[in-house]
């Protein structure tokens, strides 16, 4: 029996492996050429991956800052346009997805991030080893969607505070400044 292309979407996006590898893209990426530059806080990567998991949305982000031109490297295939449904959940701070403490601890646990403390923030930092296996896994054809749209997100808001980027969020998407909290999220 055939699966649907929603129950294969579905099923692509409860694999933790690629959750990871799209993470650690998006982590390497706004680590910069020098690879020194830090996520400044969980929360902060979360709002980013929100705009790298869902490619709509950061269609939408960039429509609302007027970048035609980052627009049409996006690319969104049409499978991307058609799966709305999302298991992230809205919390006080934007969207979350639960399994995100699990990502980053598999991540640090292989050595492939590490954390600063800095107050009560922890600021993500990719490793060395980290920085090769990106590497490696960007001459894969299947994640060039990852490295050129996490490249985007750097790009344009790489330099947004998190909590600049929920107020941003919420122009953008103002569904979610309705939403209750634990409700999942709809783009």
């Amino acid at each position: 029996m055939d699966q649907s292309l929603l129950e294969r979407i579905i099923r692509l996006d409860e694999n933790d492996e690629l959750n990871i590898i799209r993470i650690l893209i998006l982590i390497d990426k706004m680590a910069g050429r020098n690879q020194k530059q830090t996520i400044d806080g969980i929360n902060k990567l979360v709002k980013l991956d929100f705009l790298l998991r869902y490619p709509v949305a950061l269609e939408r982000a960039l429509m609302k800052l007027k970048k035609e031109m980052d627009i049409l490297k996006i690319d969104i295939k049409v499978y991307e346009r058609v799966s709305v449904e999302t298991n992230l959940m809205h919390f006080n701070y934007g969207p979350w997805d639960s399994r995100y403490r699990r990502f980053l601890t598999i991540l640090e646990t292989k050595g492939l991030i590490t954390y600063i403390i800095s107050g009560n923030t922890v600021n993500v930092v990719i490793s060395q080893i980290g920085h090769k296996t990106v590497e490696d896994i960007s001459s894969c054809s299947e994640f060039q969607d990852y490295v050129i749209r996490s490249g985007l997100i750097k790009k344009n808001f790489g330099s947004y505070s998190s909590k600049k980027l929920i107020n941003f969020f919420y122009e953008v998407f103002p569904e979610m400044v309705t939403m209750k909290q634990g409700e999942e999220i709809k783009i």
